[in-house]
């Protein structure tokens, strides 16, 4: 698989784009890869079209959440692995080249990472190594497979056997993309390719009341006729 497409939605994030595009802009891969910015807001579209590292920008006309976003840029895209991330996200050199690797076991369709804060405080760094990588630890082999939108990627193939990201979920459009495409193979988790990403809705909202508000959504998506449309995340 010697293709990568990313696509980055990014609806008013031009104080945080710059240094997301940067990260993609170093890495290291030998293979064909493109960056495509799905973006609203005038800052932000700027940012995306006067950075090297872009290769197409689309006008997010909709607005409708990141769900949307990315299966637009995908149907830009043209690569055969299809990797997200989001605007307020720094990914590591080899990102790229991590997700890849497993392309090579044929039955492999999709690939999540955990997720770490930007910031160096350390109650941020241990409340998202217990939420965003044991969480997924635990949770992964019992079937409950939770790729995170800022760190995935998924055989394009099979993004699209599955009908790609439901635009209807206000949230965990993420996980519902991710059980959706154990029908077509296996969901790896790679705790060796983490990413650095905001802590910015964890210190608004706190981490208590958006741990219950995932909860809840964990309950209404696994009732059958319900899904999670709680406004908070809208």
């Amino acid at each position: 698989m010697d293709s990568a497409s990313v696509v980055v939605p990014a609806r008013e994030e031009a104080a945080h784009l710059e240094r997301t595009l940067d990260s993609l802009l170093g890495q290291v891969f030998d293979g064909e890869l493109e960056t495509i910015v799905v973006a609203s807001g005038s800052a932000t579209l700027a940012a995306a079209r006067e950075h090297p590292v872009t290769d197409r920008v689309l006008v997010d006309e909709r607005e409708n959440g990141p769900g949307t976003a990315r299966n637009r840029g995908v149907a830009a895209a043209t690569g055969d692995l299809l990797l997200f991330t989001d605007a307020d996200t720094v990914v590591p050199p080899k990102w790229v080249r991590r997700h890849r690797r497993h392309c090579a076991t044929p039955s492999v369709v999709g690939v999540g990472g955990p997720l770490r804060p930007i910031t160096d405080a350390v109650r941020h760094r241990l409340l998202f190594r217990l939420l965003s990588d044991w969480w997924y630890r635990v949770s992964w082999p019992v079937g409950f497979v939770q790729q995170p939108g800022c760190d995935c990627s998924a055989r394009r193939s099979a993004f699209e056997a599955v009908g790609g990201f439901d635009e209807s979920l206000p949230f965990l459009e993420d996980t519902d993309l991710s059980l959706r495409l154990r029908d077509e193979g296996l969901v790896v988790y790679d705790h060796t390719c983490p990413v650095e990403t905001s802590a910015r809705r964890q210190r608004e909202e706190g981490y208590l009341p958006l741990f219950l508000a995932y909860f809840v959504g964990y309950l209404e998506y696994a009732i059958p006729g319900r899904s999670p449309t709680r406004a908070h995340f809208r």
